[in-house]
């Protein structure tokens, strides 16, 4: 009877010792998920879709661009969808790193009765591109993945060109509060951008585009004094 009695009782300390256990863990769990809730999310994924103006042709020579010369058709627009990644280096000052896709349609939204439009290029095409992001500022370089044929309206041969993009974007308006990280759920965003097209030799394009992105937030993650403090807190 002794041995049974001592039996039951190292068995129910145990039981009551995870018990104990078990509840601090989830106690601490609880409180990790409201830390986090208080900070920044440190990445994005979104996707979008843009207008872009027509690719103006850019007057260049050896040495110079001539920026007199930009032009840009507003009677027609090329739409293109966005798939991207963002990562915060500073969260609460929105500075950090983006990386997006762009797939540009060959077929033109057409906003007026001219039938003057001539597209810059004969397909639709893709482009990756990275760079920078600074607030609501975006600055970033990229590849147009499909080497684009140029027909020339005086002769009847086509020639392929490898095009280089750089792109400057400003977020217009967006839809939470950066003020306070916990208003940083999903959220969507209007954007307006420049966009410069080049084989940075001989070929120059300049481009305007408007632009909705929707954005996933995630990766809240603890700072320095949150995980002090979960260091010296106990959860019994």
């Amino acid at each position: 009877m002794k041995k049974l009695a001592s039996l039951i009782m190292i068995i129910c300390f145990q039981g009551f010792t995870v018990h104990g256990q078990s509840i601090g863990e989830l106690k601490k769990k609880a409180e990790i998920q409201k830390l986090k809730a208080d900070n920044y999310p440190k990445s994005e994924f979104f996707f979008g879709a843009n207008l872009n103006s027509n690719f103006g042709t850019l007057e260049s020579t050896t040495n110079t661009i001539n920026l007199e010369s930009v032009s840009m058709e507003f009677d027609n627009f090329i739409p293109s969808f966005r798939l991207g990644y963002k990562y915060l280096l500073n969260p609460e000052k929105h500075h950090g790193l983006f990386i997006h896709f762009n797939r540009y349609s060959k077929k033109a939204l057409k906003l007026s009765d001219s039938n003057d439009f001539n597209p810059a290029f004969d397909t639709s095409f893709n482009e990756i591109r990275a760079g920078v992001v600074y607030g609501k500022l975006q600055l970033g370089i990229g590849k147009i993945l499909d080497d684009q044929v140029l027909s020339s309206s005086s002769q009847e041969e086509t020639a392929s060109y490898s095009l280089n993009t750089v792109g400057l974007s400003y977020i217009l308006f967006r839809s939470n509060d950066l003020s306070d990280p916990r208003n940083l759920s999903d959220y969507w965003s209007v954007e307006a951008g420049l966009n410069y097209v080049s084989d940075f030799e001989d070929l120059n394009y300049t481009s305007f585009s408007i632009g909705f992105n929707y954005h996933f937030t995630f990766q809240r993650s603890l700072d320095l004094d949150d995980k002090i403090w979960l260091q010296k807190r106990t959860f019994d």
